[in-house]
């Protein structure tokens, strides 16, 4: 809307001022024709040599380089100097050349007079009209010496007037000039509002889409903690109802622990989906140290799966923060339950140990092998999971590893095991 007024705007004011531009011109063709006429009837031995063609061809030139600049539309104003002194000397000097053919042309210096606001502003515009006015002083005689007291009460009045003419010019020139400056700024607003308006509206869509966003992200972690705590519970617990069912007659007090070991499991499972709803940590990390829970779960693993397991934890790494704690404890477990569902394997090895500014964590085992439709590595060595639909066990690994800041690695070959380590970032020990 404040776009189109400022065009309506300036559309009106281009039409008045091309008017009075018009109206200038004829004026001034009107002024060059009726002197002309007057100097060339008044003297007519003029028209018997080359002085009456001169005129008229003279007059002509001043009358087009009057016109010229007055008519023609320009982008910015003031001209280029090049381009307005080129005007006004060509005009400055035709006039010139008429007034020493007869002096009666000395009043046409005024057409120059007007020209020279059109052509030029504030110093430059007063240099001109001096130029003019010293001009005109000296064809009237005005300049002889000693000045008469009506030489020069003639040249202070005559000064008074142009200068005085002058000075309106610049005030005009300013007020025009203020009026663009002030156009440009309300387009320079309308233009930043419209800019403001579509921000916001692209921020309105960049807020939708990180809601919907949040929301994926948010299923995708709930997913991922509930395959960590609900899968590896339901594994074990189908895994000890299973040799629960087969210990049941051979040796009913092993059965009875099998029993009790299950409905441990299943309590642990209760605490550990309120924790990943809650978004905290793991209740067994609440309850001991990472050291203890892996140990702890080691044990476990070589009772429960007859595996034979290897581990190194370096002892002197303490008070990691607990994001680093909950990282080595949930990949350990779901890297531990793969191993015992899938891998077939006889022996695992696991360590921690520090290196440098790094915390790394490395579980090898010697089964089967990993598929390699499960994972690849890009052009520029980023590991990318390939969970199987419902499956979320690697995927979840990479995941919490580059949360918490860290790069997965895995390694496998067919019949000739997995390994799986991990790199996380150790600000302060």
């Amino acid at each position: 809307m404040v776009q189109l007024d400022i065009e309506k705007d300036d559309a009106y004011f281009h039409r008045t001022f091309k008017r009075v531009m018009i109206g200038f011109v004829v004026l001034g063709f009107f002024y060059l024709a009726i002197s002309n006429f007057v100097v060339l009837s008044t003297t007519p031995a003029y028209m018997r040599d080359w002085r009456g063609v001169t005129c008229i061809a003279l007059t002509a030139i001043t009358f087009l380089l009057y016109a010229i600049p007055t008519l023609v539309d320009r982008h910015s104003w003031p001209p280029p100097l090049y381009y307005a002194l080129s005007m006004w000397i060509g005009m400055y000097l035709a006039v010139l050349l008429l007034t020493c053919i007869d002096r009666s042309f000395v009043w046409d210096f005024y057409l120059v007079f007007g020209l020279s606001f059109g052509l030029f502003s504030s110093r430059r515009l007063f240099l001109m009209v001096f130029l003019i006015v010293i001009t005109i002083f000296a064809f009237e005689g005005l300049l002889s010496w000693p000045f008469s007291s009506m030489a020069l009460f003639n040249m202070v009045t005559q000064s008074m007037t142009l200068f005085s003419i002058t000075g309106f010019s610049v005030l005009f020139q300013n007020l025009v000039s203020e009026r663009f400056e002030r156009n440009r700024i309300l387009q320079d607003l309308s233009n930043a509002n419209a800019r403001l308006e579509e921000a916001h509206s692209r921020l309105e869509r960049s807020v939708e889409q990180e809601q919907e966003l949040a929301i994926l992200r948010e299923r995708t972690r709930l997913a991922r903690e509930m395959h960590d705590t609900l899968g590896h519970a339901l594994v074990l617990i189908a895994v000890k109802l299973e040799a629960a069912q087969r210990l049941r007659e051979r040796d009913p007090e092993r059965c009875a622990q099998e029993l009790e070991s299950t409905k441990e499991i299943a309590r642990e499972s209760m605490a550990g989906l309120r924790a990943s709803i809650a978004d905290l940590r793991s209740p067994i990390l609440e309850r001991e140290h990472i050291h203890q829970a892996l140990e702890r779960s080691i044990r476990e693993l070589k009772q429960r799966a007859g595996l034979q397991v290897s581990y190194s934890l370096q002892t002197d790494i303490t008070c990691l923060p607990e994001l680093l704690e909950e990282t080595l404890w949930k990949v350990s477990q779901e890297a531990l339950a793969n191993i015992e569902k899938h891998a077939q394997a006889r022996h695992v090895k696991l360590s921690i140990c520090q290196q440098e500014k790094q915390l790394i964590m490395r579980i090898e085992d010697d089964g089967i092998g990993l598929s390699a439709a499960y994972y690849h590595y890009g052009e520029d060595g980023s590991l990318s999971c390939l969970s199987p639909a419902g499956h979320y066990g690697l995927r979840g690994m990479l995941e919490r590893v580059e949360n918490a800041g860290g790069r997965l690695t895995l390694r496998s070959a067919p019949n000739q095991g997995t390994t799986v380590e991990l790199k996380l970032p150790l600000v302060e020990l």
